[in-house]
């Protein structure tokens, strides 16, 4: 009974963490499937667990329920003894195999990543932490189980020993969540000013986050908004690509809400060769300020057409050609001179407009938002539209060398853009990530100073790689979505 509780709290934390995933990347509110299959497994584990416990108060002196009754081993067929001892073999195996990758996990989460590949396993076991901490203690105590009376006392404590380890390194970027929180408040206070939570009244505060982390919402996701949402609606056809755009609208055209309208522009990711708009592009953030009361467009834009990216299967090949990054900035423009001629259509405001992205839409983000902002730009962008503020997510500034990728000076390194009169600007940036080097992030604060501007904030992630936020409940996107909405409402 002991395994199949185990397996079934493993099963658990796997089916919550494919059922969030789900839920953050699924556009139509209709669908329900992830919420289900993440609520399923939370309260299955707790039901499961509860009948176990009486099973266990029942049973307690039953003997051969709980593989201690040896005259009952003893009774079995040759075949049957035969059949399980295969099968304690493959379980060990895979408990180790399971083992030894928990210990990669613990390491490079608790020491950091030194390389793409390590990269790539801190997406999931910085986030994720929580849910793998509990899957790895469990395999840890299948393994300690059925080699126990087979092991020695030392082997026996030292698997015990690095077992702990794991689960706990797994567990400390939530031990460290409140001093994140604590960091993240005191930056932005230095930024924005200190009274800054005056400046929003109690009647707006109720939409925002309450708290700047909810274990809860860790576990069961954060309820989906609804929102209003347009797809794949065109507004650039030429130099034989296509580029669309999905459209995030608040109900009601967002009477009373905190965001009147206000303009969030969204660019995605991918290293300037992949990536799209929608379901790789953090759809639930997309309806989250959009049930706020703004209007968020989710973009595409051209890009360079690389071998690097010559598998990938989410990016529409009608967005790829020989793009540097002077074309990537001009089809942003070309979509600002289409909101500025359509904006009546979706209600946008476009006294008021927000970029933001994650990434290499990080750096497009902070280079077309201070571009467009400085006025100096006026054939590429629109200036009927006004930049109240730049959120890049661990933007990827000067990174594109590695792929090859040339264009302006300016545009390569947006940090070069910044006046006195920048737009605030408000960052999110892991410490442990090395696709984009804090030092990044760093600079591009740091001129922000230089020039007399302190209107920029660095929300800094203990241990946190590439891409932490994508994990929209976690630990990480939720400290951050708390400062990001009074950001923006403080700015809008």
């Amino acid at each position: 009974m002991c395994f199949i509780f185990l397996v079934f709290m493993i099963l658990g934390m796997f089916g919550m963490m494919q059922g969030n995933l789900l839920s953050s990347g699924t556009v139509s509110d209709g669908f329900l499937g992830g919420y289900a299959l993440t609520h399923l497994c939370y309260f299955g584990i707790l039901i499961f667990g509860i009948i176990i416990g009486f099973i266990d108060v029942l049973s307690r002196n039953n003997l051969e329920l709980w593989g201690k009754d040896n005259n009952g081993y003893r009774r079995k067929s040759i075949k049957i003894l035969r059949v399980q001892q295969i099968l304690r073999k493959i379980i060990v195996r895979v408990a180790w195999i399971g083992f030894v990758f928990g210990a990669f996990c613990a390491f490079i989460t608790a020491f950091g990543v030194f390389e793409f590949v390590t990269t790539q396993i801190t997406y999931i076991s910085s986030q994720y932490g929580i849910f793998l901490s509990f899957i790895f203690l469990s395999n840890t105590i299948i393994l300690l189980r059925l080699k126990r009376g087979r092991w020695d006392r030392k082997k026996f404590r030292r698997v015990a020993l690095v077992g702990i380890f794991i689960s706990t390194a797994l567990l400390s970027p939530l031990i460290l969540s409140n001093i994140t929180a604590l960091n993240a408040e005191v930056r932005f206070s230095e930024a924005f000013g200190q009274n800054w939570q005056q400046e929003i009244p109690s009647e707006e505060n109720k939409y925002f986050l309450q708290t700047s982390f909810s274990t809860a919402g860790y576990y069961l996701g954060t309820p989906s908004k609804d929102c209003n949402v347009i797809e794949n609606i065109l507004f650039y056809k030429n130099e034989s690509i296509e580029l669309y755009f999905d459209v995030y609208m608040p109900l009601k055209k967002g009477e009373g809400l905190p965001g009147q309208n206000s303009t969030l522009v969204r660019i995605h990711g991918g290293g300037w060769v992949s990536g799209d708009k929608g379901r790789s592009n953090m759809v639930q953030m997309n309806k989250y300020f959009a049930a706020q009361g703004y209007i968020v467009f989710d973009i595409q834009y051209g890009l360079y057409d690389s071998s690097i990216a010559a598998a990938d299967s989410i990016t529409p090949s009608y967005t790829r050609g020989d793009f540097n990054i002077d074309d990537m900035i001009r089809h942003i423009g070309v979509f600002t001179k289409y909101l500025a001629e359509n904006a009546n259509i979706y209600g946008a405001n476009l006294g008021s407009v927000f970029f933001s992205g994650g990434s290499s839409g990080g750096h497009l983000a902070s280079a077309a938002g201070l571009a467009l902002a400085s006025g100096n730009y006026s054939n590429t962008f629109s200036q009927n539209l006004t930049i109240k503020g730049l959120i890049p997510f661990y933007p990827s500034n000067g990174q594109m060398k590695y792929f090859g990728i040339d264009g302006s000076e300016e545009f390569l390194e947006p940090a070069k853009l910044i006046e006195p009169e920048s737009p605030p600007c408000l960052i999110f940036q892991g410490t442990h990530d090395v696709l984009t080097y804090f030092g990044i992030s760093n600079n591009f604060r740091n001129t922000y100073l230089t020039k007399g501007n302190t209107d920029c904030a660095i929300i800094w992630m203990l241990m946190a790689g590439h891409s932490s936020d994508f994990y929209f409940s976690g630990y990480y996107n939720q400290i951050f979505l708390y400062f990001m909405e009074r950001f923006m409402y403080i700015h809008r």
